[in-house]
């Protein structure tokens, strides 16, 4: 078991408290969100709340929930020591610059994990691999090493799809709804088939199968994808992945 702080109390320090509450760890929070950290604590027997110094005194392996531009003002102010871990869960941050920023801890890496993590088996983009995150994380995700900070970067952008993904299940699901009168129903008949076509799709990862499945000549899935390629759809998609380069420092495609 680790000893294991969390400076951050957001909705992604939150899911990951509530996947490794039940593991044994000792965790202790920030107080950064006040009602966050106190309903966790409240929840979670194994959860105590500090102020940051104090996460960073009680911990040996501290994930770091922030905003990046509020880290860089944060930890500079932290003592933190050797042999710490320290797991960065923020977009926009460097290792190098994290390392710079906790030295002389310098075993470092950074991560993306998302909400559903809660659920077991999502997958966890890390770079550097690194070995307490997967002692802490192997258990409730798939690990999915990035090759270099550049591919990391490449996957935080790609996680952009979530809420246009999301904001067409809206749209389907109040046309559905249109007909049936019930919202809620619709959206859970939706987020059925979408699950059940991603599971398939994780178990036998050939998308182009998949598709061929759907695309029959005439078929109703064929209609509306290629109205939707008629009104640009999948460029805007594309051209919407290329704008979130500069954010991230990512050079152009090859």
């Amino acid at each position: 078991m680790a000893r294991i702080g969390f400076l951050g109390t957001g909705e992604i320090a939150a899911a990951l408290v509530e996947t490794l509450a039940d593991d044994g760890h000792q965790i202790t929070l920030s107080r950064r969100s006040e009602a966050v950290s106190e309903q966790l604590a409240a929840r979670f027997p194994g959860v105590r709340r500090a102020d940051n110094q104090q996460v960073v005194d009680d911990s040996d392996v501290v994930i770091v929930c922030l905003l990046a531009d509020v880290a860089r003002q944060v930890l500079p102010g932290l003592r933190f020591r050797e042999g710490q871990t320290v797991i960065s869960v923020m977009a926009r941050m460097p290792v190098a610059e994290l390392s710079t920023l906790c030295a002389p801890a310098r075993d470092t890496c950074a991560a993306i994990p998302l909400p559903p993590i809660t659920l077991g088996g999502t997958p966890l983009a890390v770079y550097p691999d690194n070995a307490q995150l997967r002692a802490i994380f192997g258990a409730h995700a798939t690990i999915h090493v990035c090759d270099s900070e550049t591919a990391l970067a490449a996957h935080f952008a790609a996680t952009g799809i979530l809420l246009p993904l999301l904001d067409q299940i809206d749209v389907a699901a109040g046309w559905l709804a249109g007909f049936t009168g019930d919202r809620a129903a619709a959206t859970d008949y939706l987020a059925g088939l979408i699950g059940g076509y991603c599971r398939l799709l994780a178990q036998t990862p050939d998308l182009p199968r998949l598709r061929a499945g759907l695309n029959t000549e005439g078929g109703l899935n064929q209609t509306l994808s290629r109205k939707l390629a008629q009104s640009g759809a999948p460029d805007a998609l594309a051209e919407g992945l290329d704008s979130l380069r500069v954010g991230l420092n990512l050079p152009p495609r090859t």
